[in-house]
């Protein structure tokens, strides 16, 4: 039982990491963009589709990201939850992750609506991305597999040593 509670841990720090890496890739996406833009003057077409284009590839990885690896790696979250014999609150949390994933995806469909309402949807995207992140860090903190053992005190310990004062007096 604790290998997989060890493994659920493992795979929620993976999680983690693949959230992180969303970020990267998103954020490095919009600078290759907005970098597009010369510091003095209108940028030329040749700069912005520059821009564009070296965007296009980290926009690619982080919908390859989103779409493959992270839900992949929450479905087994939910079966090592199982496995683990987690309690139902951690299993319908962990569940949860994936339904806060379909959002994701409806929200990401909505940034190629060119309206907008649809504009206004898809900005809740990173929203629903920081609640994934807040979600996945209290389901790895709160059942984290590898924290020391916490011994009990001995009985000895325990009990206070007899000092002169409380210490019987002889006859």
């Amino acid at each position: 039982m604790s290998g997989f509670r060890r493994a659920y841990s493992i795979a929620g720090v993976i999680l983690l990491a693949l959230l992180g890496l969303q970020f990267y890739l998103i954020a490095a996406a919009a600078w290759s963009v907005w970098g597009a833009t010369p510091s003095s003057g209108e940028p030329t077409s040749a700069e912005v589709f520059s821009g564009f284009k070296l965007g296009d590839t980290f926009a690619n990885l982080h919908t390859a990201n989103g779409s493959l690896l992270i839900p992949l790696t929450i479905l087994v979250m939910i079966g090592l939850s199982f496995g683990a014999r987690h309690a139902a609150r951690v299993k319908w949390l962990t569940a949860a992750l994936f339904g806060l994933m379909v959002i994701q995806a409806f929200l990401g469909f909505f940034g190629s609506v060119q309206t907008t309402a649809g504009s206004a949807l898809a900005g809740l995207h990173g929203l629903n991305a920081m609640a994934l992140v807040g979600l996945t860090l209290y389901l790895v903190r709160g059942n984290w597999a590898f924290a020391a053992a916490r011994s009990a005190p001995s009985p000895a310990a325990a009990a206070p040593a007899p000092t002169s004062e409380t210490a019987p007096t002889g006859p």
